[in-house]
């Protein structure tokens, strides 16, 4: 009887000691990945601190900044769009910078007028939007200094309920961009590119960088100080050593077409690149492209998407297609917060016809050897690799068509030229560099090239300190 009684004490004890160990290894699994949330959290937080930085030490405006913001936000948080508003001296919130389509909070968007794009169009109707104090949920947000999530925004009466299915907004956050007790403006992000909810994990990402923007925009002394970080040197070298093997070494040497290239990368490590390669057809393929971030991973994702990108131009696909097989391999190997701007482009030497796809990328500009005017961009729509659904990537994505003529000058480049600031912060403006290519538009390539760089430079004196990666790509035909 007393083996009987200790052996069923013996066994309710192991019970309760395997009840215990379970539970603790719950809590244990929860804390994780708590830690797991905070430390991916925390990454985000200083990736953007230090682009920010570099934004701030470059002289860069308040604009350049809140496109920063909308797009880290957006990225980092997996949504299709984002949109920052900043408190105008009256109290009211003014639209100023915006990634993706980001549906006007403060009215119904009008009938689109005849032959305008839909992404234009809205952009016009967020310029001219005003939020009124208490208005809606940024104007709640502004009021109240506190974030706000909505998971399911289309039951919220307080959310614009629009008719066109891709600006109805499913899920939203709005969080306050406050410094020391004053409120800078309000950023708001919509519609995960997921189709789920917005999580509270979002959330909270949403808010830290809320506060980060805030110090980022009103202390940038502070914010310098804070981010400054070195890069570990082995990662620094072994990046640049990629990106330089897959960089040409020479200029293609085709009878009819004249090459010139300006690469400028402000790191070691450089999210710009360029390729050209020559196709069955006799044609030749020419690439511009803009990685998003720096470091080691960019240079992967670079060293990725040239060689998928040749391989898939050498099948004959014309560049639109080209990119969206591209697109549809490139997404599954990047991270969300990655993406790429990309211009591929199909030159006939004999007969002058050029083919391209932009896909998000600055339009090319072509200079007339016959025209007195300035250059004018090339346009197409696209959408850059990696940012959003390849059903999405699909349906905008196009190719363009023109023909160059003798004298004619083709000039491909990446934000870091357009965006060059002189000491008061004016840019030097894609309208600007489409007058200097025509000016220049006599000269052969290489000397163009030079002579546009000294213009911006120029223009940027006395410091000459560039904020970005600059690449210039000119074509001559002869």
């Amino acid at each position: 009887m007393v083996y009987v009684l200790a052996s069923a004490i013996l066994a309710a004890i192991a019970a309760a000691c395997a009840l215990f160990a379970l539970h603790s290894r719950r809590e244990l699994a929860s804390a994780l990945d708590e830690i797991d949330r905070m430390k991916e959290e925390r990454q985000v937080i200083i990736e953007f601190l230090h682009r920010s930085a570099d934004d701030i030490g470059s002289g860069a405006n308040r604009e350049k900044i809140y496109k920063r913001i909308v797009r880290a936000t957006a990225l980092s948080c997996g949504a299709m769009s984002a949109c920052v508003y900043e408190k105008s001296p009256d109290g009211r919130l003014v639209a100023k910078a915006c990634e993706g389509l980001f549906p006007p909070q403060t009215r119904k968007i009008e009938k689109q007028k005849s032959g305008e794009l839909r992404a234009e169009f809205i952009e016009d109707a967020l310029r001219r939007e005003v939020v009124e104090p208490n208005e809606g949920v940024l104007g709640e947000v502004a009021a109240s200094g506190k974030g706000v999530l909505i998971r399911d925004a289309l039951k919220d009466p307080r959310v614009i309920r629009h008719e066109d299915e891709s600006l109805k907004i499913r899920s939203l956050m709005v969080v306050p961009l406050v410094f020391r007790g004053q409120l800078g403006g309000v950023l708001a992000v919509a519609n995960p590119i997921s189709g789920r909810a917005f999580t509270e994990t979002e959330f909270s990402l949403a808010r830290s960088l809320g506060e980060q923007c805030a110090l980022a925009l009103q202390n940038a002394e502070a914010v310098s100080a804070l981010i400054m970080k070195n890069k570990l040197e082995f990662d620094l070298r072994l990046a640049s050593s990629v990106q330089r093997y897959l960089l040409p070494e020479n200029l293609p040497e085709i009878p009819g077409l004249e090459f010139a290239v300006k690469y400028l990368p402000q790191q070691l490590i450089g999210g710009d690149f360029y390729d050209f390669f020559k196709l069955p057809s006799g044609k030749i393929g020419v690439v511009i492209g803009d990685v998003s971030g720096k470091g080691i991973s960019a240079a992967i994702l670079m060293a990725l998407c040239q060689t998928k990108l040749r391989y898939i131009a050498s099948t004959g696909k014309s560049p639109a297609q080209t990119l969206k097989i591209l697109n549809s391999e490139m997404v599954r190997a990047m991270r969300s917060d990655m993406f790429i701007t990309i211009i591929y482009a199909i030159l006939d030497p004999s007969s002058g016809e050029a083919k391209f796809a932009r896909a998000g990328h600055e339009p090319p500009l072509l200079a007339r050897a016959g025209s007195d005017g300035p250059a004018v961009p090339v346009k197409s729509r696209g959408m850059a690799l990696g940012m959003v659904s390849e059903e999405l990537f699909d349906s905008v994505i196009e190719d363009a068509s023109f023909e160059m003529g003798p004298g004619d000058v083709l000039a491909l480049y990446t934000d870091g030229l357009t965006e060059a600031a002189d000491p008061r912060g004016t840019e030097f403006s894609a309208k600007k560099l489409a007058e200097t290519v025509s000016t220049l538009r006599s000269r052969n390539a290489n000397d163009l090239n030079e002579e546009i760089i000294k213009s911006v430079e120029t223009f940027m004196a006395p410091e000459k300190k560039y904020g970005d990666d600059l690449t210039l790509l000119t074509v001559k035909k002869l």
